[in-house]
C-alpha cells in the first residue's frame, strides 16, 4: 500500500481550493496526489484516480485567467 504524505496533501487541497476547486473535487484530487508512486506507469494510479484528477483540473484550468500572446 502506497505511503500517504500529509504534506503533499495538504499543499494540493490549499491550492486546488484556493484557485477555486470545489472543496470535494479538491479533496478526491488531494488524496490521489498524497499516495502516488513516481516509479509508476500513471503514479500507481487507478483509472479512478487519474478521473479524479482531471475533473480537479478541468475546474482548475477552467478559473485560471487566459494567458495572452507575448506572456507564454
Amino acid at each position: 500500500m502506497p505511503e500517504f504524505k500529509q504534506n503533499l496533501y495538504d499543499s494540493s487541497l490549499k491550492a486546488l481550493t484556493e484557485a477555486g476547486v470545489p472543496t470535494e473535487i479538491a479533496v478526491a484530487a488531494s488524496k490521489v496526489v498524497a499516495k502516488d508512486e513516481a516509479g509508476l506507469p500513471e503514479f500507481g494510479r487507478t483509472a479512478q484516480d487519474q478521473e479524479d484528477v482531471k475533473e480537479a483540473m478541468r475546474h482548475y484550468w477552467a478559473g485560471q485567467p487566459d494567458i495572452k500572446e507575448g506572456q507564454k
